[in-house]
């Protein structure tokens, strides 16, 4: 037997849930999600029974699908803010989680700008899930007994939220750099968006050196590198994250699709 497969048989049969975390994709920003240079669902997290789906980008139904998980099954979509990377597939994840809307289950927790203005989740698939959350700064949630927690709002072109999930993981999307960000998102894994090699102070997103920032300053167990733009793809996700590693003396690592790992 695996070891992970193992390890996550002991903890049930001790009646610990072992949290789960799958990488549907680890593109980030227009380009590398046009060209499909990587793929583009989110992050899948799994708790005991409780499923959440992260951010389902364009194409999350298909790597989804691909991973064989019945989205009948879904418990909650959860969107960091409303930019088509990040939602472009929220629609039809809705659906798909309500059974074609004939079941009325599941939750939706998104920023309120994501249902106003221009919206991105669909007036006729609101009404397929039981509940609709718009999301507020360093607030706690709840999915059957599975508990978060909202940042601030991040520095970004839409309202935009990091979380984390208890002492486990720590996940900093879209933002630029702010004080309090590593603070905010301090857990024993972390997920941070480096979408940038290096800083534009005009784009507020994260570069290498702003990550290696967060990790330096939150000491994460494991940090994962993800939702990768262009330029940092092209410098090679791996080695970025080893030469961060052998600067900080933290475990770094680069995310890619598909990869699962247990908290």
């Amino acid at each position: 037997m695996a070891p992970a497969a193992d390890a996550a048989k002991c903890a049930a049969a001790l009646g610990v849930e072992t949290l789960k975390l799958t990488f549907m994709g680890t593109a980030g920003a227009r380009f590398m999600v046009a060209k499909q240079v990587a793929a583009s669902g989110g992050l899948f997290l799994e708790d005991g029974n409780v499923k959440l789906a992260l951010d389902p980008g364009p194409g999350a139904i298909v790597q989804y699908a691909q991973r064989k998980v019945d989205l009948t099954t879904l418990d909650a979509i959860v969107l960091s803010h409303r930019h088509l990377d990040h939602t472009g597939d929220v629609n039809v994840m809705l659906e798909a989680m309500t059974d074609g809307g004939f079941q009325h289950r599941g939750q939706l927790f998104c920023p309120s700008d994501a249902l106003d203005d221009d919206p991105v989740v669909l007036e006729y698939v609101r009404r397929f899930p039981r509940e609709i959350v718009r999301l507020a700064p360093e607030t706690t949630y709840s999915v059957d007994g599975l508990s978060f927690t909202t940042s601030g709002r991040h520095v970004h072109q839409s309202e935009t939220y990091g979380f984390r999930f208890g002492e486990k993981l720590g996940w900093v999307t879209d933002s630029g750099y702010y004080d309090g960000i590593a603070e905010q998102h301090r857990a024993g894994v972390m997920i941070i968006h480096t979408v940038l090699r290096d800083c534009i102070p005009h784009l507020p997103h994260l570069c290498i050196a702003d990550a290696e920032r967060i990790v330096r300053e939150a000491k994460p167990r494991i940090a994962f590198l993800t939702h990768y733009g262009m330029t940092v793809w092209r410098a090679n996700p791996a080695d970025v994250a080893a030469g961060m590693s052998q600067r900080t003396g933290i475990d770094v690592r680069a995310a890619a699709d598909g990869l699962s790992i247990e908290l």
